[in-house]
C-alpha cells in the first residue's frame, strides 16, 4: 500500500511539474523553462507539506474535542482501534448538506471532517459507518495522494475561474472567448486528468468493503451513502472546490464540470455491493 501511494504522489506531482514547465516555455523559452522549473518545485513542496491545512481552510474547519462530542469521539477511537490505526482528530465543517472526507499525510497527522448537514441527517450508526468509511480510507493511506491530487487541480481550476472562462464555457455550451475557451480546454481535462491518475474508483470500493468489516454493519454504510446521495442532489454544495469532490465520500457538487472531474463509482453499485457483503457476513456469521 505504501509504494502505490507515494507511486501516486509521484504522478500527481510530475504531472504537475510537466505542465508547468511546458508552459513556462512557450512563454519565456529556456527562461521560462527555468522559471517555471523552480516555481514547480516550490508548489510541490508547499502542496505536499500543506495540502491538507489548505483544504481544511476551504471548508472552514473546525476541530472538535472529546469534549465537545464524546459520543462521536468514543464511536471514532472503538472504529481505529479496530482498524489497527490511531485514533484521527475529529472536525466539523459549517456546511449544510451531508458529506465527509478525511485528509492528512499520514495515519498518524489525519483528521476526519463531518459536515454539520451529515450530523442533522444520519442517525448514529449511520454515522458510524461513514466514519469507518473515512477510518478505512486513512488504513490504506489513500488520503495523502487524495489531498494533494485535489489541491493541485484545484489550482488548476482556479486559474481557469480567474479569467472568467468556466462561466461562459458551461453557460450555453459555446466559447466566447476563443482565448479563456482554450485555456479551459487544456486546464479542465488536464484537471481531470490529474484526479483520474492520482485517484481510483477501486479505493472507495475497498474503502467501503473495509469499513463495513471494520463497523460491522455494512447496511448502515449502505443507507447513508443513500440519504447523502439524495441530499446532494436536492441540495449540491455551494462555494467549495469542485477539484476536492474526489475527497468526499460522495461527490458533493453537481453539474458538467462536476460529472468531468468525478472519481466516485455510481453510489448505487456501491450500495448494491454492500449488500451483497451483509449478506455474506450473515452466512458467515
Amino acid at each position: 500500500m505504501g509504494a502505490l501511494m507515494w507511486f501516486g504522489v509521484l504522478i500527481v506531482m510530475g504531472l504537475i511539474t510537466v505542465l508547468l514547465v511546458a508552459l513556462g516555455y512557450l512563454l519565456g523559452e529556456w527562461i521560462g523553462l527555468i522559471v517555471a522549473l523552480i516555481f514547480s518545485i516550490l508548489l510541490n513542496f508547499v502542496v505536499y507539506w500543506y495540502s491538507d491545512r489548505i483544504v481544511l481552510k476551504w471548508y472552514r474547519v473546525r476541530v472538535v474535542t472529546s469534549e465537545d462530542y464524546p459520543r462521536l469521539y468514543e464511536m471514532l477511537s472503538r472504529l481505529s482501534a479496530k482498524a489497527g490505526i490511531p485514533t484521527p482528530k475529529l472536525a466539523l465543517s459549517p456546511v449544510g448538506t451531508p458529506n465527509a472526507f478525511s485528509t492528512g499525510r499520514s495515519s498518524k497527522h489525519s483528521i476526519i471532517v463531518l459536515t454539520y448537514g451529515l450530523l442533522r441527517v444520519l442517525d448514529p450508526e449511520e454515522i458510524e459507518g461513514v466514519m469507518a468509511h473515512e477510518v478505512a480510507h486513512i488504513k490504506h493511506r489513500d488520503t495523502l495522494v487524495q489531498t494533494v491530487a485535489s489541491v493541485i487541480a484545484g489550482s488548476i481550476l482556479g486559474v481557469a475561474y480567474l479569467i472568467g472562462g468556466i462561466p461562459r464555457f458551461f453557460s450555453d455550451g459555446k466559447m466566447e472567448d476563443s482565448q479563456n475557451g482554450l485555456l479551459l480546454g487544456l486546464l479542465a481535462p488536464f484537471a481531470a486528468g490529474i484526479l483520474w491518475l492520482g485517484l481510483a474508483r477501486s479505493r472507495e470500493y475497498l474503502a467501503d468493503e473495509s469499513a463495513a468489516r471494520i463497523s460491522g454493519k455494512p447496511l448502515a454504510l449502505a443507507s447513508a451513502l443513500l440519504k447523502i446521495d439524495k441530499a446532494v442532489s436536492f441540495r449540491p454544495m455551494k462555494g467549495g472546490n469542485l477539484a476536492t469532490a474526489p475527497i468526499f465520500i460522495v461527490n458533493p457538487f453537481r453539474g458538467s464540470l462536476a460529472k468531468l472531474i468525478s472519481t466516485h463509482p455510481p453510489t448505487e453499485k456501491r450500495i448494491e455491493r454492500l449488500m451483497k457483503l451483509a449478506e455474506q457476513m450473515d452466512t458467515y456469521t
